[in-house]
């Protein structure tokens, strides 16, 4: 016969077990906690004693590469390795190291290899500049870092045209089908099968509007309120069918691609640069709209 041990002994091994895994974890925050503070420090990049942060510059590239970790007790000759495999190619048979103090001023020649780094006392900040006399090497000439040497593939329109699965084919077979087809009307019916493009304004558009408001007369402008003079009512090439009313606004205008009464060369009215807009008639109305700029001079504000 099994005999099951008392429930309370049951109950006691088991808060017993979730104490211990209580502390085993509180131990385990513990340890990470201090292994983070440890690896960050008061920088957040805490090292090794043994390890030191070295910039290091190559004669014939413009970047430099910044706070490579090197070990003091690293031979100089795998100092060399390892500037010359990641800092601009080269060899120990052309290549001089020299290293520089943190202000760029020459300490000493890294010249025997049986040395260690740590021989000529480098610290944090200290420099390495790998002097590259091999004319061929990798970097000589620019050509790790000038992309204008490397020869791009190119073609002739003629070339072009003859290759099947391009994108001008692509567009060519869309316009071929609709001869109003844009970019903008694709990716639009992609998001919305039924999409349709927006009906141009008519010409006489919000031609009525236009006829209440009066040349030369103050108005405020909307959305915004913002307040000015009236300075030209018509048609505007350039911009949508329909009539525009241009504004001389009291304060710089913000959020308007056309500041300075100029449309595409033609100059319709005459205003500071950043002064000037242009609205639909609708969004105009005329009236006793002092400029609020003058009033809040008078009044010492501004």
């Amino acid at each position: 016969m099994i005999r099951r041990p008392p429930r309370s002994t049951l109950s006691s091994s088991s808060a017993a077990s979730d104490v211990y895994k209580r502390q085993v974890q509180y131990s385990s925050g513990e340890v990470r906690d201090a292994i983070i503070g440890y690896v960050q420090g008061d920088t957040g990049m805490n090292q090794s004693d043994d390890l030191v942060r070295i910039n290091v510059s190559h004669s014939n590239l413009k970047a430099k590469f910044i706070e490579l970790r090197f070990d003091k007790h690293m031979l100089i000759e795998d100092v060399y390795v390892k500037c010359c495999h990641n800092c601009g190619g080269g060899s120990a048979d052309t290549v001089v190291l020299n290293l520089l103090d943190p202000n760029g001023n020459f300490v000493a020649q890294l010249d025997d290899m049986n040395k260690k780094l740590g021989f000529y006392a480098p610290e944090n900040g200290f420099g390495i500049h790998v002097l590259d006399s091999d004319p061929n090497s990798l970097s000589a000439g620019g050509w790790l870092e000038d992309v204008s040497l490397v020869k791009k593939f190119e073609l002739t329109d003629e070339e072009y045209d003859k290759r099947e699965g391009t994108v001008r084919k692509w567009m060519q077979s869309k316009k071929a089908k609709d001869p109003t087809w844009t970019l903008e009307k694709e990716m639009m019916r992609r998001r919305d099968p039924t999409w349709e493009p927006p009906v141009p304004k008519p010409e006489n558009y919000q031609q009525d509007e236009a006829g209440i408001v009066e040349m030369g007369g103050r108005c405020e402008v909307n959305p915004g309120g913002r307040r000015g003079e009236v300075k030209f009512v018509g048609k505007v090439e350039g911009l949508q069918p329909g009539w525009w009313v241009g504004v001389h606004l009291d304060d710089p205008a913000s959020g308007s691609s056309v500041k300075d009464g100029i449309v595409k060369g033609v100059k319709y009215f005459d205003v500071p640069d950043k002064f000037g807009t242009f609205v639909r008639p609708a969004n105009v109305v005329c009236g006793n709209f002092p400029n609020e700029l003058d009033e809040l001079d008078e009044l010492g504000e501004i």
